[in-house]
């Protein structure tokens, strides 16, 4: 079991002194073509490319000048700096986790968390109402209904509350209320791994393994919330589960705040599925100000066309709670994912000062 004590690991920080190191001279072009900007701090890779150290930044070599006692792997943070001469990269002290104790160091199973694809459609899939109503029966739970339903939302009656009470609920903070002694009722990781145990128990193969698959899915996303809250972000992935209809997948994520910018927007990403509907993305991002833009794809033409109808009861709506529709738009496309490409060691990271 994922617990507390593993939640909150975190290695400390062991300073590489940078004493000694030039700042890299950059071409015009190189610089546009990173997208490099005065002051933008950007993170490079030293790599070993034909038995020479280069240094990669989002995917292009720089000769590396660096003494030897850097090596391939290590990671150096740069400040871009402009002058009358053009632009350079200036050497900042970073940091590295340094060794730690066999006792300290993350469990197998920890790793394999961190570095699991996110796979929603495994949670989701289960809490489908007609999924959860035969796997009860298959394992004759009958005394788990009673907790399922405090966990189940109806989507006829959903309000505000209701949503901020399953993100309570949904397994995310479940070790932080019990280390705290103030949990108030089940969560749905509690849920799935008691239901776990009934299908042990009765070796029901095939339950097992999809009770193990959500549970997964679910503990990895408390780690990524986890690792979004120590680089000052804020990052909640959860199911949604509904007694009459299927579950809606939600996540809200925040950037860090800009001294310059101010507090980042909200992102909040919904998905779901259904026989009616069918697939159904939408994005939306809330401004400081209050102001919102959405965009929503819809996998049926119909289903597209009944939401472009609905907008301006939509906007009534959020004018209601304070909130101005500045722009929505409907799509009749599949949402596209993210290029596996963008997110690969050595890229640009903006962490402007």
């Amino acid at each position: 079991m994922l617990g507390p004590e593993q939640l909150n690991f975190v290695a400390k920080p062991n300073p590489i002194f940078l004493e000694g190191l030039v700042a890299i001279r950059v071409s015009e072009q190189m610089a546009k073509d990173l997208g490099l900007r005065d002051n933008q701090v950007i993170r490079g890779v030293i790599e070993n490319r034909g038995d020479l150290l280069k240094l990669i930044l989002n995917n292009r070599e720089i000769d590396w000048p660096g003494s030897k006692r850097f090596k391939p792997g290590d990671r150096i943070d740069f400040r871009v700096e402009g002058s009358v001469y053009g632009r350079s990269l200036k050497p900042i002290a970073s940091a590295q986790p340094s060794p730690v104790s066999p006792s300290m160091a993350p469990s197998a199973r920890l790793l394999s968390l961190i570095y699991r694809p996110d796979q929603p459609m495994v949670t989701a899939q289960l809490l489908q109402p007609a999924s959860l109503s035969g796997l009860l029966t298959q394992l004759a739970a009958s005394d788990q209904t009673q907790q399922l339903s405090q966990l189940m939302q109806s989507m006829g009656r959903l309000s505000p509350e209701m949503i901020k009470n399953a993100l309570v609920h949904s397994g995310l903070f479940g070790e932080f209320l019990l280390s705290g002694q103030s949990h108030t009722g089940p969560d749905l990781k509690q849920w799935l791994r008691g239901l776990l145990r009934f299908a042990m128990a009765q070796s029901q193969t095939q339950a097992v393994v999809e009770l193990e698959a959500a549970i997964d899915n679910l503990e990895s996303r408390q780690l990524d919330s986890l690792q979004a809250q120590l680089n000052r972000e804020l990052s909640y992935s959860f199911t949604l589960p509904f007694v009459d209809a299927n579950p809606v997948e939600v996540q809200f994520e925040r950037g860090p705040y800009d001294s310059e910018h101010g507090e980042a927007d909200w992102v909040i990403n919904l998905h779901t599925e259904s026989q009616e509907l069918g697939q159904l993305w939408l994005k939306t991002t809330l401004r400081p100000d209050n102001s919102l833009e959405m965009i929503m794809w819809a996998e049926r033409a119909a289903v597209a066309q009944l939401a472009r109808t609905a907008t301006s009861e939509l906007e009534y709506e959020l004018q209601s709670f304070g909130l101005q529709l500045n722009k929505i738009t409907v799509l009749n496309a599949t949402r596209p994912g993210l290029d596996p490409a963008l997110s690969s060691p050595g890229h640009v990271v903006d962490v402007r000062t």
